[in-house]
Formats: structure tokens, C-alpha cells, sequence
């Protein structure tokens, strides 16, 4: 009789222990790290699953920042962030592979002082940003990939200081940034197009000390009323700066404007302003008379402006890449190599440029 009693006590006993045990695995997958963490090491990261089994879902801030950080494989089950995602300092990292689940970060996403940061991706499955996206002076870095899949920015987007980056290519599904977009001292910047989808700001467009950047084609669709105050200075080859968006709110401003110290055509507000005159009378020209189709393009696309001889033709990556240069030309050009995606095709008729999207599809 005693060893039943001894049996049913021990059965009761793995009952109330399994029940403890579901219990503390229940809570860790629910609630985990709510206040900052800080990975500095790269075994921290190794480490986590081990540490914090279950735990996907971070209710704070979450830092990393170490010299001795080579990769966040370890951080692979997490799948959001409650707060902030600092990732700043990582001498070695090269690549955010690790962070592949993260869908959703609760306030900012700050990337900064990376020096061996080549690309975001393993960013791919963030869709939106509550608050700031912050990127600064990461040398390596030479465009956004792994932001493909953002579509709006709730604060401020602020890339500055960035040496090697030459495009915003990862930010062209964006449409909407909440406060500031701010562009700033990135000494390779050589295109703004991947913000072409980019419909609204909330308060001011700043666009300065960024040497190489020729033109603000990318900034034509934002809505001209969404723009609070607009600055445009020290760009030293910045000579088109005739965009809609721009004309649109110079023609009627809602704050300060300052524009200066740029290359010739967009050296001060007048400048810009002239060239607007121009450019509403030919858009209006060239969206009478110019003739592109099919679209989507397969194998070759058919370009011609009635009454004008077009002078050349060039096709550009959103990254801003040249890809086709044809002159003089008018009727097919041939498209076949191009691979699937948005591009955009340039008309040069009486030495003024006219841009157009196409998409290529196979």
C-alpha cells in the first residue's frame, strides 16, 4: 500500500513540475527583456536562443554595439522589436542576416558607425517604422537593400555621412515619411530616385552638402503641401533642382526657403525658380506630344515626340545607373537585356531633359 502511495505521490509531483515547466516556457515566449539589451559580445548573440528560450518577441530597446560582432545569426527567432533597434559601433559586421524576422519595430531604427556595413539586408521583412530611421556614417555602406519591403516611415528619415553610398535604392517602396527627410554629407550620393514613390512629408525637405549629386529627380511626387520649410545647400554639382514637388511649393511657399551654394541652375531661389518656368511650359509639351509604349515593355519600347527631333536617349536604374545610351534616335530601341524592374528613360530634345518611368517584364 505504501509504494502505491509513493507512486501516486511521484506522479503528482512530474505533474506539478511539468506544469511549472510550461509554465516558465509560456511566460519567456510571452514576455522577454523588457527593459534595454545590450549585446556587445559577439557569444552574447551566439547565446541567445540558449539564454532565452522562447523568446521572440522583445518588448524594449534592443542594443548592439560591440568590436567584436561579426554576424546576428543568433537573433534569428526574433520577430519584433517593442522600442528601439540601436546597431551602432560593430567594427567587423558586414550584414544584418540574423534579423531576416523582424517585421515590426515599435519607435526608431538607428544604424550607425559600422564600418564593414556593406548592405541592410536582413532587414527584408520590415514593413514599417513607427518613428526614425536614422543611417549614419557606416563607410561601406553603398546602398539601403533589405529596406525593399518598408513602405512608410512614421518620424524622420535622416541619412547622413555615409561615404560609399551611392543610391537609395532599398527605399523604393516608400511613400509617406512622417517628419523630416533629411539628406545629408554623403560624399558619393550620386541619385535620389529611389524615392520616386514618396507622396508626402510632414514637415521639412533638407538637402545638402551631398558633392556629387546632380539632380533631385525622385523628390517630382511629393505633395508640395506636405512640405513645411525647404533647404537646399552647399551641393556642389547640383544644377536641377526643378522638380514638381520643389516648383510646386516655391510657386506657393508655407516657410522658410533657402537654397544656395549650389551649381549653376540651382544656386539660389531665383535660379530654381526660372528653371520652373521652363519646366512647366516643356513637361506640358512633352506630356502632349511624347509617345512611349508598350508599357510594360518586353523586348523593345517605342519612343517619338511629335515635331521634335529627340536628340539622345538614355535609360537609368532607380539607383541611377546608366544602362542605355542611344543618340540621335527615334522609333525601337532594344530592351532585351535589360532584366525585369523600373527604369527610367531620359529625352534630350533642344538640350533640356525629360524623364519618364517604364517598367520592363519578361
Amino acid at each position: 500500500m505504501a509504494v502505491n502511495l509513493n507512486s501516486r505521490a511521484m506522479k503528482k509531483l512530474s505533474i506539478i513540475i511539468l506544469i511549472l515547466i510550461f509554465c516558465q516556457i509560456t511566460a519567456s515566449s510571452q514576455s522577454c527583456l523588457p527593459d534595454t539589451t545590450w549585446f556587445s559580445t559577439q557569444i552574447q548573440i551566439d547565446n541567445f536562443q540558449t539564454n532565452y528560450p522562447g523568446c521572440t518577441e522583445i518588448e524594449g530597446d534592443l542594443l548592439i554595439r560591440g568590436n567584436d560582432i561579426t554576424n546576428l545569426i543568433g537573433l534569428s527567432v526574433i520577430t519584433s522589436i517593442g522600442v528601439n533597434l540601436w546597431i551602432s559601433d560593430n567594427s567587423l559586421l558586414t550584414s544584418l542576416t540574423g534579423l531576416d524576422n523582424v517585421t515590426s519595430i515599435g519607435r526608431n531604427l538607428w544604424i550607425g558607425n559600422n564600418n564593414a556595413l556593406t548592405s541592410l539586408t536582413g532587414l527584408d521583412n520590415l514593413s514599417s517604422i513607427e518613428h526614425t530611421l536614422y543611417i549614419k556614417d557606416n563607410d561601406a555602406l553603398t546602398s539601403l537593400t533589405g529596406l525593399d519591403n518598408v513602405t512608410s516611415i512614421g518620424g524622420n528619415l535622416w541619412i547622413g555621412s555615409n561615404d560609399a553610398l551611392t543610391s537609395l535604392a532599398g527605399l523604393d517602396n516608400v511613400t509617406s515619411i512622417g517628419t523630416y527627410l533629411e539628406i545629408l554629407n554623403n560624399s558619393a550620393l550620386v541619385s535620389l530616385s529611389a524615392l520616386i514613390n514618396v507622396t508626402s512629408i510632414g514637415l521639412d525637405l533638407e538637402i545638402y552638402n551631398n558633392d556629387v549629386l546632380t539632380s533631385l529627380t525622385g523628390l517630382d511626387n511629393i505633395d508640395a503641401a506636405s512640405i513645411a520649410n525647404l533647404q537646399i545647400y552647399w551641393n556642389s554639382s547640383l544644377s536641377t533642382c526643378e522638380v514638381q514637388s520643389v516648383c510646386d511649393y516655391l510657386a506657393s511657399p508655407g516657410g522658410t526657403i533657402s537654397i544656395f551654394e549650389n551649381a549653376p541652375g540651382c544656386n539660389s531661389q531665383v535660379e530654381v525658380e526660372e528653371a520652373c518656368e521652363d519646366f512647366s511650359i516643356d513637361e506640358q509639351l512633352i506630356e502632349d506630344y511624347l509617345s512611349l509604349y508598350p508599357t510594360p515593355a518586353h523586348q523593345d519600347i517605342n519612343i517619338s515626340v511629335e515635331g521634335k527631333e529627340i536628340e539622345e536617349i538614355s535609360i537609368y536604374t532607380l539607383t541611377g545607373q546608366q544602362v542605355l545610351q542611344k543618340r540621335p534616335v527615334n522609333g525601337t530601341i532594344d530592351i532585351s537585356d535589360l532584366q525585369p524592374g523600373m527604369y527610367i528613360v531620359e529625352v534630350t530634345i533642344e538640350n533640356k531633359r525629360f524623364r519618364q518611368k517604364f517598367l520592363v517584364q519578361r
